[in-house]
């Protein structure tokens, strides 16, 4: 990983990426950030019957991207064996005493196979390997909420050191959620560790001044008769913030579902950095973190799952509120022409799932656990649901074959659409143009049209995509024949800037 970079993928294959390849450098340690700010993906408006129990949720219209984390939320295959690898039942040479074992442990044995373990194991092993990447005299900032933070804090306890918590800050935002038969919540958690006794705390420019209350009393004449007298005007800040707000009629807000105040990561990056330290988020989402960085004039280091996140999002903020020039913005992680897409495919091929799911239209969003999905490989919502016999239709399927094809699973594909009640169509994704026979054209063909209130044309219930029109300059055959979708990260209309997803170029 290399600094003033975006990258696209999960965190968990990049860090560990990072920390084999520098251990292979005797000379250099695989540490490299100075400040760690993480907001991870979590859902406080899961029923605890999912978060405790093995209940499958419904999407209960929630965007394409809180829907792609669900997985992580529930216990399944992959929860398990990640589990297991952690708290030590299964002997791996890379999680052989894992760090957050004890911890880990215990709330198995407290929580049972349930959905927030699933969680809470998907974060041990990412935190793991921060703690490796994070400098000596380093800090990390975990951002959480009420509904894991407790679990979340022991996991922290356990890797990072119980001696090295330094404060619990208390984020309080003016848009509180309604209270129902309990009192609105309106504040998050931040937990904030050092990775040693000696980190970077600029504690002079965490100052609050005093209240007016406070300074009309100028000195104060002790019982003895000495005189004490006030020395300065300011005191430190407190762990409870309430002033990191977005500004009244700001257009910072972009609809981003998590989206944080510049004004926020400022105070962090400002109170636990200095100008030209590293600054790492590893689930940087719509890039708050990256941005406030580079205003402040570290070097910044972004990782997100989400190929519209880091593709649109991002960078238009980096070059709109940073002033970073579009031919500066580092993107790694997407293969920028066909053949580092062949070899993706042939390397990973989860990987290559998600991000042909991803490259195919920005409102489409990939399974972030590729196992047991039924064939289906990612989803994207339409703006405006179709109504048919009486039932509202707004999920736009995806299924990727990395490998050739047979006509028998665009069959199948085809009946997942039908059985599928929100679904109204599919693309069929491909590797290769050619893949896509006369005889998998006809049964896409009697799949039927549906039309759309909002459009004049009639949209294909089951088309073909391949990996090449990616790599297209031309906006209407890059993307596939399908109204306009909703905004993956906030389920409203897609606003694609003028420097945006759509119109980059890639290859000929």
């Amino acid at each position: 990983m290399k600094t003033g970079t975006v990258y696209y993928g999960d965190c968990l294959t990049h860090l560990t990426q990072w920390i084999q390849w520098n251990r292979g450098l005797k000379s250099l340690p695989p540490s490299l950030a100075d400040l760690i700010y993480l907001d991870p993906p979590w859902n406080s408006n899961a029923k605890y019957n999912i978060l405790f129990g093995k209940e499958k949720s419904a999407d209960n219209g929630r965007t394409a991207q809180e829907t792609a984390f669900t997985d992580i939320w529930q216990w399944g295959q992959e929860a398990e064996k990640r589990t297991n690898l952690i708290c030590g039942d299964v002997y791996h040479d890379d999680y052989h005493n894992h760090p957050a074992r004890k911890s880990l442990r215990g709330v198995r044995e407290f929580l049972g196979e349930s959905g927030m373990l699933a969680y809470l194991s998907y974060m041990a092993e990412r935190l793991a390997l921060l703690h490796i990447i994070l400098k000596e005299t380093g800090s990390i900032y975990l951002h959480c909420d009420p509904t894991a933070s407790h679990y979340l804090k022991m996991i922290m306890d356990d890797i990072f050191g119980a001696k090295n918590f330094r404060n619990e800050i208390l984020w309080c935002y003016n848009r509180a959620r309604p209270g129902g038969k309990q009192f609105a919540r309106c504040s998050d958690n931040i937990f904030f560790y050092s990775k040693s006794k000696e980190w970077t705390f600029n504690k002079d420019k965490m100052q609050v001044p005093l209240s007016a209350e406070a300074l009309k009393v100028n000195q104060i004449v002790r019982k003895d008769g000495t005189v004490w007298k006030r020395k300065r005007d300011t005191k430190d800040m407190p762990n409870w913030w309430t002033d990191c707000n977005f500004p009244t009629g700001s257009k910072e807000r972009l609809g981003y579902p998590t989206q944080k105040p510049l004004n926020l990561l400022k105070r962090i990056i400002e109170a636990s950095s200095n100008e030209g330290d590293v600054v790492l988020d590893p689930f940087c989402g719509c890039g708050t973190a990256v941005v406030a960085a580079q205003m402040l004039k570290r070097q910044f280091i972004g990782i997100d799952i989400s190929l519209f996140a880091v593709e649109t999002v991002t960078c238009d903020r980096l070059m709109m509120d940073a002033g970073i020039a579009e031919e500066d913005i580092k993107i790694k992680g997407i293969p920028h022409e066909l053949d580092a897409a062949r070899f993706l495919a042939k390397e990973d091929p989860f990987a290559f799932e998600t991000f042909a799911v991803e490259a195919c239209h920005p409102g489409m969003v990939g399974n972030k656990v590729q196992r047991g999905d039924g064939g289906v490989d990612g989803k994207g919502m339409l703006l405006h649901p179709v109504k048919e016999k009486g039932e509202k239709k707004k999920v736009i399927l995806a299924q990727v074959k990395a490998g050739k094809p047979k006509p028998g699973d665009v069959r199948d594909f085809a009946t997942s659409i039908r059985d599928t009640k929100s679904a109204i169509a599919g693309v069929f994704i491909t590797l290769e143009k050619n893949w896509w026979t006369d005889e998998m054209r006809a049964i896409a063909y009697r799949q039927g049209t549906f039309k759309h209130e909002h459009s004049v044309n009639e949209y294909p219930r089951l088309q073909h995509w391949h990996i090449g029109q990616f790599y297209y300059k031309t906006q209407h055959l890059r993307l596939p024949n399908l109204p306009e979708l909703a905004n993956p990260l906030s389920g409203k209309e897609m606003v694609i800037k003028q420097t945006g997803f759509l119109n980059r170029q890639y290859g000929k």
